[in-house]
């Protein structure tokens, strides 16, 4: 008697199944022709390879009943016939809305020193030093999702249809579009707004919305909330600004802490600038445009920016 081919047997049970059941799930009754010739191979295997076991002639009447025969032949005839067919899939980074265990990185931090960040939307963080962010690599589903462990300040890009979401711990905090100050550790966070209005929640439940001024801290062993009027800017403004204000101090320093600080070389294209001291303050928050539209603006100057994010200064020199 003729051998059995693995393959012709496959194609034949792959498309009836095919088919008859995963285009048609609900469907009681199958092709006459397609089911004869299945059936005829079934019957020959259980003849040939199980001799020993009684074999009753099969018939396609019951769905569930094809479907499982077909399925332990299979795993008889061909090992590994699920896996050949089991789909494969690749994980999205986020397709929509995910707990914050599920947000996939590049991560910033934990770094000895505070860290200005711009996300893929556009949007601007001044990250406190030994704190962390995780965030995706771009937001194209239905939300804007990041977590943080430690301090930052976030200055969102308004953009109604995606909601902008962090995770601190069992606190979510969200955003349109809007500028506020997050401080989270093992006992509590706090949620101090400087524009716009921020809503925040926990597991279960809303914790307050803010406006401007208005902050809420959290405290995490017994779930109490406690709100209040602060004066929001100063709040920020007191952390964010450390090493950003110069006295005295000249460019070539600068140019070292702003390479430090937003993570992206800055150079000069007149080698003079370097020894021009200056006086300047910032309050830390600002992107790295325009803190060098200002110092090179002081020189008489400009900047330009490289496509690999080099920012290149200009401007009248100094003498040694």
């Amino acid at each position: 008697m003729e051998l059995m081919k693995t393959g012709e047997y496959k194609a034949l049970a792959l498309e009836l199944i095919g088919r008859q059941v995963a285009e048609n799930p609900g469907i009681d009754h199958v092709d006459a022709s397609l089911a004869q010739r299945l059936e005829s191979r079934l019957q020959f295997i259980l003849e040939e390879e199980t001799p020993k076991i009684p074999v009753h002639r099969v018939h396609f009447l019951n769905l569930k009943r094809k479907l499982a025969i077909a399925a332990a032949v299979i795993v008889v005839a061909t090992a590994g016939l699920f896996v050949w067919m089991a789909p494969r899939k690749s994980s999205p980074v986020i397709a929509e809305a995910q707990p914050a265990e599920k947000i996939i990185s590049p991560v910033v931090g934990a770094f000895d020193h505070i860290r200005n960040i711009t996300l893929p939307d556009g949007s601007s963080v001044v990250l406190h030093a030994g704190s962390k962010l995780d965030y995706v690599k771009s937001f194209d589903g239905p939300t804007r999702e990041v977590k943080l462990e430690g301090e930052a300040y976030f200055d969102i890009a308004h953009n109604p249809a995606k909601p902008f979401i962090i995770h601190t711990g069992k606190v979510k905090t969200t955003v349109l579009g809007t500028s506020f100050n997050i401080k989270a550790d093992a006992k509590h966070v706090v949620v101090s707004v400087t524009r716009g209005r921020v809503k925040v929640e926990d597991e279960s439940k809303l914790l307050a919305v803010l406006t401007p001024d208005q902050q809420v801290q959290y405290s995490l062993p017994d779930a109490k909330t406690a709100q209040q009027t602060v004066n929001a800017n100063t709040l920020v403004t007191d952390w964010t600004k450390e090493e950003m204000v110069f006295n005295g101090v000249s460019f070539d320093e600068i140019a070292a802490m702003l390479s430090k600080r937003y993570g992206v070389p800055v150079k000069f294209k007149n080698q003079a600038l370097k020894n021009c001291k200056i006086r300047a303050s910032f309050s830390g928050t600002e992107k790295i445009e325009q803190v060098a539209s200002v110092l090179s603006g002081i020189r008489n100057g400009s900047y330009q920016e490289l496509t690999d994010g080099t920012i290149v200064l200009d401007g009248e020199g100094c003498d040694d």
